[in-house]
């Protein structure tokens, strides 16, 4: 499902989650206190960090868990930022600059992150007034 790209974004699928970080999906959620978390967010298929800044990531938290990360890239997550794009690209995840996916997202999900980031901001600004966050994430967990 559809992750709104924050100013900067680390970017994982949970199918690596559960293969790779020590303790899978659970321990990252607690590692990373996503239930009470304003920023990160999660979705069916991925988890992403947010900080301000890309250089904010510990990275090597994320190694001593067992993900990978050389030549600054991985294939177990993709740093992008919504100013700058992606870092480096992965078979997994797909970007429209302000939503990201994976790629088994439920294509009418894709619609709508689609149909959001072509929306011009008075139309924007006019959901926000009615109480309705586009940019939040869509799922269906």
């Amino acid at each position: 499902m559809p992750i709104y790209i924050e100013l900067a974004n680390l970017i994982f699928s949970k199918e690596l989650i559960a293969l790779k970080y020590e303790g899978g999906i659970n321990q990252f959620r607690k590692d990373y206190d996503l239930a009470n978390s304003a920023l990160n967010q999660e979705d069916d298929e991925l988890f992403s960090l947010s900080q301000m800044n890309l250089n904010e990531f510990d990275i090597e938290k994320l190694t001593a868990k067992g993900l990978s990360f050389e030549n600054n890239s991985s294939t177990d997550f993709i740093a992008i930022s919504r100013y700058g794009g992606a870092e480096w690209e992965t078979d997994w995840a797909i970007s429209n600059t302000i939503f990201v996916w994976h790629v088994n997202c439920d294509q009418q999900q894709i619609d709508r992150a689609n149909k959001i980031a072509n929306m011009d901001m008075d139309t924007i600004m006019e959901k926000i007034d009615q109480g309705i966050d586009v940019f939040e994430t869509i799922k269906t967990i």
